[in-house]
């Protein structure tokens, strides 16, 4: 079925297999274990390494969790020992896309790497040990003959490819699917330990690349038309892109493992500088970026609804749920069943002096997500001590934020 299974037909450490964990799926707008109903909170960390990439002045920070030259087991297993000895439920990687250090071992290859898949498989079976469950991220689309899949449509560029280009959204949906193949040849009952696989990182378009920079004209796209003169037409555009990407992944996970849960994430409009959908020429912002609209993806197959918060003051959420439509999200996601989780939820240096002041922030601050119906939460990072001059980490200071992290579980 899927071509390019054999080139990731490895084995994983022997580390030693204890018992399948709970399936964990959706029924009446709540996660529960899919055997017994009991109520399941996903509540944790993005666990993140980072690499400087690039060259000159196009260097940047990347995903290194992973890397075949520099995953830790030994980082790894400590860090999800600490979790189940203090009670968190989950954790969120992402998957390098890129060639060398990710899921390509070198240029021209022809599958995904068995070096880097071998960790994958490994950091499952550290988390299944502890009974933690894993959100995989899919970031992009590795450059392996099998995902390519030629030109985009006119007028699709950039950074809108991944939600308008048929082609690349099929691409992502084998990359998906073949990972999720892997870990059932390797071990199918390592299945249940992955939480949901997350089609990709804040899926977001680009409004200064086309179509989205078009001001004039017809765009043809998938038997549809749109009118690029009217941004509540360009917006449609966009909920429909979002949707038919995440419904080609979950398909195409699901062919795979037909309990597998596939999710999407967002920040929000107010991230970015922007009031909310459909105000591409209202909205002024020097950030070219706009989130793919959550109730667009209350309407696609993704599992739940993933939306990312970084508080700025007590008062910084009312612009955040202004911006996504909060109240018809939430009435959305009741009539859908669907559950919302907070994927992410950091406290920025700048606006957080110290620990204790990040830790009694991110009190306040869950404690309304949870009130307002927020399923669960992944805050960021664990132990990020590469991102260190801009975010606290939950081990900063004296582990005041863990602590209140803790004490939020219950």
């Amino acid at each position: 079925m899927l071509a390019l299974l054999g080139a990731v037909a490895v084995s994983a450490s022997s580390y030693p297999p204890p018992k399948q964990l709970p399936r964990i799926t959706v029924r009446s707008g709540q996660f529960v274990e899919a055997v017994s109903g009991k109520p399941f909170h996903p509540r944790g960390f993005n666990y993140i390494r980072l690499r400087t990439a690039g060259s000159g002045d196009q260097k940047f920070l990347w995903h290194d969790t992973l890397n075949p030259a520099t995953y830790s087991s030994a980082r790894t297993e400590a860090m999800f020992a600490d979790l189940e000895r203090r009670g968190f439920t989950i954790v969120r990687i992402f998957l390098d896309h890129m060639t060398g250090a990710g899921f390509v071992a070198e240029a021209g290859a022809e599958g995904l790497s068995p070096a880097y898949m071998r960790n994958l498989l490994d950091f499952l079976e550290r988390a299944r040990a502890h009974r933690v469950y894993v959100i995989p991220c899919f970031c992009y689309l590795p450059d392996v003959a099998g995902y390519r899949g030629g030109a985009p449509p006119e007028n699709v560029a950039g950074m809108n490819r991944p939600y308008l280009d048929p082609g690349y959204m099929r691409g992502k949906a084998r990359y998906m699917a073949d990972v999720c193949a892997a870990i059932k040849k390797h071990d199918p009952s390592l299945l249940s330990t992955v939480f949901a696989y997350e089609l990709e990182n804040e899926s977001h378009f680009m409004a200064t690349e086309p179509p989205f920079s078009l001001t004039s004209g017809t765009i043809h796209w998938q038997g549809k038309t749109y009118d690029a003169s009217r941004p509540e037409e360009l917006q449609r555009l966009a909920d429909d892109g979002i949707i038919a990407a995440v419904n080609a992944a979950a398909e195409a996970v699901k062919q795979v493992d037909r309990q597998a849960m596939v999710g999407a994430s967002v920040f929000t409009f107010q991230a970015v500088g922007r009031t909310g959908p459909a105000r591409l020429r209202d909205d002024k912002t020097p950030d070219g970026r706009f989130p793919a609209r959550p109730l667009a993806i209350a309407r696609s197959k993704s599992a739940y609804v993933d939306i990312h918060f970084y508080p700025m003051s007590e008062t910084s959420l009312d612009g955040d749920y202004r911006s996504i439509e909060f109240p018809e999200l939430r009435d959305a996601c009741r009539k859908a069943g669907k559950p919302m989780i907070v994927g992410e939820i950091g406290c920025f240096r700048h606006v957080y002096k110290d620990v204790p002041t990040a830790a009694e922030g991110m009190r306040k601050s869950l404690a309304r997500l949870q009130r307002d119906g927020f399923a669960g939460f992944l805050y960021w990072t664990y132990d990020n001590d590469e991102q260190n001059d801009h975010l606290w980490h939950a081990l900063a200071g004296k582990g005041e934020i863990i602590a209140e992290l803790e004490q939020a579980m219950r």
